[in-house]
């Protein structure tokens, strides 16, 4: 392309003809709205919104169902984000890219958003609309009050509280649901599917775990009518999509002379699989465009969340302990690399099910060459935020099934002990670590203690519930995290590198 376009509706006609970006093959105008989506995020954007895109290119009736308006539930970055997309009239480009390449796409599938209200007025009306039939989430794991320990809704929140007492005056986007869906009931309105897009076990059962929990604190009659009228599809979502920052924005401009405020860039890599159970069998057909439909996620599902969570889980501290920005520099270091490596094959892909297609540490190869991606600049920092929540769900499970089969574990105590290294607040080097997490100020308390007493940061009870109990992992803990505080997370990894070459060559020469 000769001259710099500013993207708008305006010129997608110009790059449809004189550029290599793929421009939507139907009419942005003409969408109607089918999915109301809660937390329009660069995920979001490079995973379903793309999917329903590349559904109205090959499908142009599907656009009259399922445009997507979008909402947030805290200001700020999502402010910004309307402000933007509005000039650019809803569209964005979504760049795919590894080592080999790039390929890059407007995105048209997006509505509108709707303006951000403390009250979350525009989100509670529209989801009163009978037009809206799936409302669609990704508010991270920490948005849907799960009680790690026991799976269920956390009543100790003072915002699940507030909702409980006050049903009408919803904080929380389970409180804004229930609310819903009552509404509808009373209306006589079909409800909507309940379509979560995030990174948590059984995330369609946990998530309609919580919204009948509350339901049930507030009208059991209406708890009983969302079990048996509201659908909660378990689903996997895989795309590794990173945030935006200049250097992508200017990426645009240089290669494809495309001036997009708010692109989204992501690996070529990107699978969806989903439970087919949606209200009146209502829903898009995003299987012509390489979503799997399936009876049952779970194998899928286990294998995504221990080994490429469960990786990314394991990399983050210490990358971050060593000053390490990025993933893929991360899988250059010449002992994080290695130490990633020995864990996955040695304590995560032996307790992961067979998968239907493939085998687990064929699946744990095709994620290493994904973390490798030079492209992708997925951010360390990003990676360690909210352990309190990310661990039980990418971790702890995989100690557990440790612990149950008896295989080795030293290797996952080394990860919890390499995070709570990072959460005494300093680095390697000695530079301040500034607080990622919402439970911050308790975890750095616990990780400050285990300096001497390793058992503190074990009774972090809803984290790890009875593990500090088990003797094996214990003592696990404490050994490695003894050596990570006296001699650092390289020496540690190092050291656990060496022990499993050594049972390797042993395994080799029987």
């Amino acid at each position: 392309v000769s001259t710099m376009q500013i993207l708008n509706k305006a010129a997608l006609t110009y790059l449809a003809s004189s550029s290599p970006v793929g421009v939507p093959k139907y009419d942005p105008k003409d969408i109607s709205p089918g999915f109301l989506h809660i937390g329009v995020g660069n995920f979001y954007r490079g995973h379903l919104g793309y999917y329903l895109n590349e559904l109205f290119n090959q499908e142009p009736e599907e656009k009259h169902s399922w445009g997507v308006v979008g909402a947030g539930v805290t200001n700020g970055s999502y402010s910004k984000r309307k402000e933007t997309l509005e000039k650019q009239d809803m569209l964005y480009t979504v760049v795919a890219r590894d080592g080999e390449g790039s390929n890059a796409r407007v995105v048209g599938s997006l509505l509108e958003l709707l303006p951000f209200d403390a009250k979350f007025g525009p989100i509670k009306e529209k989801l009163l609309d009978p037009e809206i039939k799936i409302c669609s989430t990704c508010i991270t794991e920490g948005g849907y009050y799960i009680c790690p320990a026991s799976g269920c809704l956390d009543q100790t929140s003072g915002n699940i509280q507030h909702d409980i007492a006050h049903p009408d005056e919803p904080m929380t986007v389970i409180g804004i649901i229930v609310q819903a869906l009552r509404k509808r009931r009373d209306a006589g309105t079909d409800p909507f599917t309940v379509l979560c897009c995030d990174n948590i076990p059984h995330n369609g059962d946990c998530t309609k775990q919580v919204v009948c929990d509350l339901a049930r604190l507030q009208d059991e009659d209406l708890a009983k009518w969302i079990e048996e009228n509201v659908s909660f599809p378990n689903s996997m979502v895989d795309r590794i999509v990173p945030g935006t920052g200049p250097k992508e924005i200017e990426y645009v401009k240089s290669e494809y002379k495309l001036e997009d405020a708010d692109p989204v860039f992501c690996e070529p890599f990107t699978q969806y699989v989903i439970e087919d159970n949606f209200v009146n069998g209502q829903r898009p057909a995003i299987e012509k465009v390489g979503v799997q439909f399936v009876p049952d996620v779970t194998p899928y599902e286990l294998a995504k969340l221990r080994v490429l969570n469960g990786g990314h889980a394991s990399l983050c501290y210490p990358a971050a302990l060593l000053g390490i920005e990025y993933v893929h520099e991360a899988m250059e270091h010449p002992v994080i690399g290695p130490f990633l490596d020995t864990l996955e094959r040695t304590e995560i892909c032996p307790g992961v099910p067979e998968l239907p297609e493939t085998t687990a540490e064929a699946y744990w190869e095709t994620i290493q060459k994904r973390f490798e991606n030079p492209t992708i600049n997925d951010r360390i920092d990003r990676n360690c935020q909210n352990g309190s929540d990310r661990q039980p769900k990418f971790i702890i499970p995989a100690i557990d099934k440790a612990i149950e089969d008896d295989i080795h574990i030293d290797g996952l105590a080394l990860v919890s002990a390499m995070w709570c290294r990072f959460c005494q607040g300093v680095d390697e080097a000695g530079n301040e670590i500034p607080p990622s997490d919402h439970e911050w100020d308790r975890l750095q308390a616990a990780a400050l203690k285990a300096k001497k007493d390793p058992s503190a940061w074990l009774k972090l009870k809803d984290i790890y519930g009875d593990h500090g109990d088990d003797e094996r992992f214990a003592n696990a803990f404490a050994t490695a995290l003894k050596n990570v505080n006296e001699k650092g997370v390289e020496a540690a990894m190092k050291a656990y590198i060496a022990l499993h070459d050594k049972e390797f060559s042993k395994e080799n020469d029987m």
